[in-house]
């Protein structure tokens, strides 16, 4: 039977990679003038990764860290494992606070009735960069655990 390590670490990589796909789906909804869904999707969709993020990093150090739930890779010592996890947990920082400030800001400005407005250009720009940091942070993901379980 799969542990619950393995169960947290399985269901992010499966969130990571369906949440740019999932995203794209909300600019669709933008794009049909579907604001309030467009709204709840990107609001859902940014509090389930946070919520599988945080659910991820807690049973990481519960696990007795990373290095405890790798051990058994190959490619553990390795500088493309390395390098790839970094880039990974990098890419997914930045992708995932650009994403909050673009979520937040844009609920303070649609409440002050200056969304559409100023920003949407703004928002517009940051929603790509997000979707395009979430598919990078997607493809990290599925490389480190592909290296680290496989």
């Amino acid at each position: 039977m799969m542990n619950y390590s393995l169960i947290v670490i399985y269901g992010m990589l499966i969130l990571s990679i369906f949440a740019p796909f999932i995203a794209l789906y909300g600019v669709k909804l933008a794009k049909e003038k579907k604001l309030k869904q467009h709204i709840k999707l990107q609001k859902y969709l940014f509090y389930a990764c946070v919520t599988g993020v945080l659910l991820l990093e807690l049973t990481i150090r519960i696990s007795g860290g990373s290095g405890s739930l790798v051990r058994e890779s190959a490619y553990l010592a390795t500088t493309l494992f390395q390098s790839t996890l970094w880039a990974h947990i990098i890419g997914a920082v930045l992708t995932y606070f650009i994403w909050g400030f673009t979520l937040f800001k844009s609920k303070n400005q649609h409440k002050k009735k200056q969304l559409p407005g100023k920003f949407s250009l703004s928002h517009r720009q940051l929603g790509y960069v997000v979707i395009i940091g979430l598919l990078y942070t997607g493809i990290t993901a599925l490389m480190v655990c592909t290296m680290a379980f496989f």
